[in-house]
Formats: structure tokens, C-alpha cells, sequence
């Protein structure tokens, strides 16, 4: 089976988006067949968005993200059940060519003797088989790789160019570039928003961290499992307010009062 997908296909550059699609590619029957009682036809399989989140490496956030993508565009649709889901690739055959791989087994699986083509054992077949599975799957796996890569890079440049103090950008590692892109862009972009609000209302003392300070670790608290907004400060009473109430007393009688009822 070897799977045929462009670059000129409309999510290609989507490193989330190709790998979900690749993935279901790679999952999806090329004949019908029974599950649990349950026919699953060609070009479908059945999974779930927790196992294709721990298969593709893919937070269940992102995949529901791409999945959505991919159903709106038309590529996948989707059928739940109590128990699980049946996932169809619209078209497969489009992007899967069965035929190619049997006719170049068959072709490699024959050696000449005495003139005469005699097919290989059938394990020799398995074999081969499974080699250019293997060599398309690294195949595969190294673009998604250099795609996801440019990805990160691309996500770690809009969230570094909304931050205010640009020092250290050097500091931040690719292993921190890659934590930031599975947290999700726009789980970041509240937490900064977060805090550069904080900043504001301190502004009188408080200066924004370098950028390397804040992306390395600084985000943490500010992410919404985390953080914890503080409590409103009591409003304070109008000193005017409290003469203007206090000029409605006279404090001459209090006083004599006051005095009369000690000498008593």
C-alpha cells in the first residue's frame, strides 16, 4: 500500500492537519469487515480521539482541532457510537494505491531458474512487504518531522513578536518552542494577555520579564489551569465624603454634654 498525498494538497503545510490525514490513511480498511458485530466498510475504521491522540503523539485538543478541519473540507466523516467511533475517509482511493504494491511484489517475488520464473516462499513476500512499509513509514515520518518543525518555529515567532521585552530569544530551546506548540498558540496568547494586564495595573513598579524568562517558564502561572485572579481591592472611602458628613454634627454640644455628664 502506498500512500500518494501532493503538495499541493490544501493542508499540506498544516503539520497537525497532514498527520491526522496520514494517519487515517494509513488506519483505514481496504476491505469490508466486521467489528463487534458492526460492518466496517473500505475506507473506514474505527477509533477513537484518545487513541489517535496517543498514536500520532497529538494533544486531544489538537486532534479534535484537525479532525474538524479535515470534516469540514470534506476529507473525513465521522460516526459515534456509545462505545466508539467510526471515522470514513471520503475517497481513499484517491490517496491509496493498493494496485501498485501488488503488481511490484509480484514482479519482485519470482526468481529465474533454469530459465523459468518461479515465485518466491511466501514468507520471502512478508518480507518485502514489510520493508516498503517500513522505508514509506520513516519516509513519512522524517517529512512530517521537518514539517512540524517549521511549524513550531513559525508559532514561536508570532507569540515572541507580541512579547514587549525581546531579550534572550537565543535562550529559549527547541524543546521549549515544542512545549509552547503542544500547549496550543492561543492557550499561550491568554496567558500573556494575563499577564501583561498585571503589568498595567503595576506598571508603577513592575517591569516585564526578559522574553526568555517568560517563555522558558515565566507563562506557567498565567496558563488557565493555573492561574488565579486577584481579589479587587476594597473600594476606599472619599475622604471629602466623611468631612462633609462630619460637618453635620456640632461638636461644641457634644462636647458640653459630654463634660456635664462626668460632673454629674
Amino acid at each position: 500500500m502506498n500512500i500518494n498525498i501532493n503538495t499541493d494538497w490544501e493542508w499540506y503545510e498544516n503539520t497537525n492537519v497532514f498527520r491526522l490525514f496520514y494517519h487515517c490513511l494509513l488506519h483505514t480498511n481496504l476491505e469490508d469487515k466486521r467489528y463487534c458485530g458492526r460492518e466496517i466498510k473500505a475506507g473506514q475504521f474505527v477509533s477513537s480521539i484518545t487513541r489517535i491522540s496517543a498514536e500520532t503523539g497529538l494533544t486531544e485538543s489538537q486532534v479534535r482541532t484537525a479532525l474538524k478541519k479535515l470534516k469540514d473540507t470534506g476529507y473525513i466523516s465521522t460516526k459515534s457510537t456509545n462505545k466508539y467511533t467510526i471515522y470514513t475517509v471520503n475517497e481513499y482511493q484517491k490517496y491509496i494505491d493498493c494496485g501498485q504494491v501488488a503488481e511490484t511484489t509480484t514482479e519482485e517475488n519470482t526468481v529465474v531458474e533454469n530459465g523459468t520464473k518461479m515465485e518466491q516462499p511466501v514468507e520471502r513476500k512478508m518480507e518485502q512487504t514489510d520493508e516498503n512499509a517500513k522505508k514509506n513509514c520513516e519516509k513519512s515520518k522524517e517529512n512530517c518531522e521537518k514539517s512540524n518543525k517549521k511549524a513550531i518555529n513559525e508559532c514561536f515567532e508570532r507569540l515572541w513578536k507580541q512579547y514587549p521585552n525581546k531579550k534572550g530569544k537565543g535562550q529559549v530551546s527547541d524543546t521549549k518552542k515544542k512545549i509552547l506548540y503542544q500547549k496550543g498558540e492561543e492557550h499561550i496568547q491568554r496567558a500573556l494577555k494575563r499577564y501583561l494586564e498585571g503589568l498595567e495595573q503595576d506598571s508603577a513598579w513592575r517591569k516585564p520579564q526578559n522574553g526568555s524568562t517568560f517563555f522558558n517558564s515565566g507563562y506557567i502561572d498565567y496558563l488557565d489551569e493555573n492561574y488565579e485572579k486577584q481579589p479587587e481591592p476594597n473600594p476606599q472611602r472619599n475622604p471629602a465624603s466623611i468631612l462633609s458628613c462630619e460637618r453635620d454634627y456640632d461638636f461644641d454640644s457634644l462636647e458640653m454634654q459630654l463634660m456635664q455628664k462626668q460632673l454629674e
